[in-house]
């Protein structure tokens, strides 16, 4: 790659210079306009002159397809895998309601997303598990899409970080004459329907034009349960949303020994368990998604404006204004999460419901039992009793984008291109945990009469079961509330109304207690991105065989800022809580960031007619980051070969940067994962880290262009080299390494300082029952510089168009398919242990830190257009392929992840009096999505769990046209 560097920099920097210099000495000419600038250059040119794999859909391609929103556009991309944009939030950890694009499947933050051939700024919250920022293509109108350009091709040289895997430029619409309004609504199995209003008026005066454009989205919520393949009995999918910490729980006797409280015996299983919906496995489990939501209900506006105007001296003045809110307002989870210490968990023996409880079930507990450890979770499978059902957060964004931009030309025929944009999104998060000491003080039977932060009594500051209590309370007298952890204290199963028949009124957990004990874990984050760039462009007076020489130089000047706030609650800095974690049972805090960074970049770019039928791109850039990361030197070179009038060969080779992202430096955050050892969900730390370096790469791609008559083709083979990625650790790694110490008995390894234990003074070992790492509380990963990357692939595109179809209508068809040839991974170090590593293709990839990656993708269409008449049909194609992980790691089920095949039908009709009406059918054979052993059982990241989906559309038009 340094070879390859130094040469090109050598070759560049020559040409650019003469270029340059040719420019000056050209006489004054009469400005020639030309086509439009494309993805890829910043020389004007059209997708078809390029040396590079660019794919434009126009805004009539989307509505041959059923106007699909922009999450339904991008999944379906053959390029595209492993997305997130479902809102669930087993997909999503914590995004629902955003959607990004990830090419290649090399990650969303490795694809750099424009609006009109500029930056956007990046959600503020980023991919849990992987701590990449992206932008959020929620945010963007689909009514004013004009059109989308995909390079997928390395663009670095030209667009600095993030343009590794490629580029999605959304191009808005500024042709609109008249007034549209439209709608559409759609519905499936289990939902209420989701639909869609928007309205765009566009003025087109002389020398102006101003397009505003606006949109309302809602989407119903979907409980999980409406799938019948959504909730699996535990035996069919234990990994399938099941948990051994549960409600009813299971309970460790204790009596009085030699040392204190000694276990008199093993788990004694809540004798409610089976009644009210759970499995004996061999303790109780229960099963937190039959609580949870498919989709959200999710509701969203979005607004943008374009004015654009042709000024006296022939410059073109462009001016763009853009807001977008989505509210995620009752964002349902499991009544309560699973507490990651449970030695804090005691009941005394007399605690009234635990009484109640040895009363109605003689011999449960040995006798010598003065008290209980409660092995389980707050609420389960009776709710949460304040809904009476899951418990309850929201999530909402705010984004703001204003761009200004000025082009035109001088008199000595050089372009220019000069902008500034500004873009900010603000998020908030809130999501309900449990009190550690708040659980405690209720257990006690000083529920809601103490602080469910400290414990402490109001009026003395001090806490009423420790030694040394002054004060008046008593437990369970007065405002003194007992938390009642046995089952019968609930009345049915709160999903499917079974009864208990262990109830005792009475003993029920009131509302006030539960919401007493139970607080929101508040997070505010901000980005904001300003970006100053000029360019200049023009024919330079260097002659190559084909022609003049093409040249683009330019600078750029981005300002980056990431802001996060918490409630003080959140907040460690205020409440570190009991073991330094904060006041939550399951949830982290975390600590305020304030953070900014300052790139400068210059560039440039040629394009070399060398011969008639042979084009080449040469284009460098170099980016400045300042402090620890540093600065890059990035060239490219592309190239076009016109073999014949109907056969093309084109290639590329570049290399390629991305500087850590602010959120990544430091601070800390948690996600929720599913650690196999312990059978539960668990928190995992991810720590930031300020001495990450930058990532590169080296990536090529080669292929050749076939078109004659009506049928065109192209194929390219793509191959990426990745250098330090900047990666999160994989806890599953972790957890296997720590595990196998744990059961040799190694309590010294130093894997084990990455895992949190229940009891660090009783940490399981051996081979034995229980087994090692159940006693697994959390698992502490770091954000790295992780091992070498190398993946390659092969894109196809077929299509032909016979003019002269049956009854004069127009016949095409096609075919876009990717294969991936290879992602393979090396392996890395943690704490001196060998982590991951091989080729991740054809995988699910749960166990480490990419996506789900099918090797081959495929979508062939059939359309026949019949004068106002439309019919389109599709079939997509996704490979099966396996689940990596270890039986034990997905319940022993699920080792191979089907094959998908489904059909989708459309119809477009241009009826009378300027309406457009569409209907469209998705997925006709109503296939459900293939088994994964995954919490909802099936891969969010790839396949569609909607089942047969109907749509219509009504687009009305009036004045002018469009």
């Amino acid at each position: 790659m340094k070879y390859f560097k130094g040469a090109l920099l050598c070759a560049s920097a020559i040409a650019l210079s003469g270029a340059m210099t040719a420019n000056a000495q050209q006489d004054d000419g009469e400005r020639k306009l030309s086509t439009v600038t494309v993805t890829g250059s910043y020389i004007q040119g059209s997708p078809e002159d390029a040396a590079l794999p660019v794919d434009v859909l126009t805004a009539a391609d989307l509505v041959l397809e059923g106007r699909p929103s922009v999450t339904e556009l991008i999944r379906n991309l053959g390029v595209s895998s492993g997305v997130d944009g479902q809102t669930n939030q087993f997909a999503s950890n914590g995004l629902e309601g955003t959607s990004n694009v990830n090419l290649r499947g090399l990650g969303p933050a490795r694809t750099l997303v424009l609006i009109n051939g500029r930056r956007h700024t990046f959600h503020p919250y980023s991919i849990g598990e992987q701590a990449q920022l992206f932008v959020d293509t929620n945010s963007i109108p689909s009514i004013a899409i004009g059109r989308i350009e995909v390079l997928k091709d390395g663009a670095a040289a030209l667009y600095g970080s993030d343009a590794i895997a490629g580029v999605v430029n959304f191009i808005t619409r500024d042709d609109l004459d008249g007034f549209e309004i439209g709608g559409s609504y759609q519905t499936f199995e289990g939902t209420d329907g989701e639909y869609d209003i928007s309205a765009a008026y566009g003025l087109q005066g002389s020398n102006f034009s101003w397009v505003t454009s606006v949109g309302y989205q809602f989407r119903s919520e979907v409980a999980v349960n409406e799938k019948d393949w959504g909730v699996q009995p535990y035996a069919n999918n234990p990994v399938g949303g099941w948990s051994a910490i549960s409600n009813p729980g299971r309970f460790v006797p204790l009596g009085i020994g030699a040392t204190g409280l000694t276990p008199l015996a093993a788990n004694v299983n809540d004798v409610g368990c089976e009644a009210l919906g759970g499995t004996l496995a061999p303790t109780c489990v229960f099963n937190f998604t039959q609580f949870d939501n498919l989709v959200e209900e999710e509701e969203r506006f979005q607004f943008l404006t374009e004015y654009n105007r042709q000024l006296g001296n022939g410059a073109e003045l462009h001016l763009e204004l853009m807001y977008a809110q989505t509210d995620v307002p009752t964002w349902k989870t499991s009544p309560s999460y699973p507490p990651q210490v449970l030695t804090n968990q005691v009941v005394l023996a007399s605690h009234p419901a635990f009484q109640r409880y040895i009363a109605d079930n003689p011999g449960a507990f040995p006798a010598g039992t003065v008290a209980a450890l409660f092995i389980g979770r707050s609420f389960g499978l009776g709710g949460f009793p304040g809904t009476g059902g899951a418990q309850e957060g929201s999530r909402d964004y705010n984004t703001w984008r204003g761009s200004g931009s000025l082009t035109g030309s001088f008199d000595n025929d050089v372009n220019y291109d000069v902008g500034l944009s500004y873009s900010t999104t603000e998020g908030y998060r809130l999501t309900n945990d449990t009190y550690i000491t708040g659980l405690t003080s209720a257990l006690r039977g000083f529920g809601i009469c103490t602080d469910p932060n400290t414990g402490f009594d109001p009026a003395t500051g001090t806490v009423p079961y420790a030694a040394g209590y002054t004060g008046s309370l008593v437990a369970g007298q007065g405002t003194c509330q007992y938390y009642n952890p046995f089952s019968n204290g609930i009345a049915a199963n709160a999903v499917t109304g079974q009864a208990n028949p262990g109830y005792v009124p009475g003993l029920e957990n009131s509302v006030e207690l539960a919401e007493w004990m139970t607080d929101g874990s508040e997070t505010t984050a901000k980005t904001d991105l300003l970006v100053f760039d000029a360019v200049l462009s023009g024919l330079s007076n260097v002659q190559a065989s084909g022609g003049a020489i093409g040249w683009a130089a330019g600078v750029q000047v981005r300002r980056e800022s990431y802001k996060l706030s918490m409630s003080d609650l959140t907040n460690l800095n205020v409440t570190p809580g009991p073991g330094g974690t904060g006041p939550y049972s399951f949830l982290a805090g975390t600590v305020p960031a304030d953070r900014d960074q300052t790139i400068y970049a210059v560039f440039g770019e040629l394009q070399v007619p060398l011969f008639d039928n042979l084009d080449m791109q040469v284009a460098v850039r170099y980016e400045d980051y300042g402090g620890a990361t540093g600065s890059t030197f990035d060239p490219k070179v592309a190239a076009k070969w016109q073999v014949s009038d109907s056969f093309a060969l084109r290639g590329s080779a570049q290399t390629s940067f991305r500087g850590p992202t602010l959120n990544q430096l430091d601070g800390v955050g948690t996600t929720l994962q599913f650690v196999s050892a312990a059978s539960a969900f668990k928190a995992i730390d991810q720590f930031g880290n300020p001495d990450l370096k930058p990532e590169s790469a080296f990536s090529f791609n080669f292929g050749g262009l076939f078109q004659k008559g009506g049928f065109n083709a192209s194929l390219d083979y793509y191959n990426f080299d990745f250098d330090d990625p900047i990666i999160v650790e994989e806890q599953s790694n972790i957890v296997a390494a720590a595990v196998a110490a744990l059961r040799a008995g190694d309590l010294s390894a130093p894997i084990l300082n990455r895992i949190t234990f229940n009891d660090p003074n009783n940490i399981i070992t051996g081979t034995g029952t229980p087994a090692a790492g159940s006693d697994i509380a959390r698992v502490r990963t770091g954000i790295v510089n992780g091992p070498n990357i190398k993946t390659s692939g092969i894109d196809l595109r077929l299509n032909n168009t016979w003019a002269d179809g049956p009854m004069g209508g127009e016949v095409s068809v096609g075919l876009d398919a990717t294969y991936i040839v290879e992602y393979k991974v090396a392996p890395y170090f943690v704490e001196g242990v060998s982590i991951g590593g091989g080729d991740y293709v054809g995988q699910f990839n749960r166990s480490n830190f990419t996506r789900s990656m099918p090797q081959w993708k495929a979508n062939v269409f059939a359309n026949y257009a019949l004068g106002d008449h439309n019919f389109r049909a599709v079939m997509r194609h996704i490979d099966s392929y396996k689940d990596e992980r270890a039986p034990a790691a997905r319940g022993g089920v699920g080792a191979e992840i089907d094959s998908q095949t489904t059909f989708d039908l459309f119809y477009n009709w241009k009826a009378p009096f300027e309406f457009d009406i569409g209907l469209s059918v998705v997925n006709v054979t109503d296939e459900d999505p293939p088994f994964a052993a995954f919490d909802l059982n099936y891969d969010p990241y790839t396949h569609n769990p909607f089942g047969r989906t109907y749509k219509i559309s009504l687009t009305k038009r009036f004045g002018g046209g469009s």
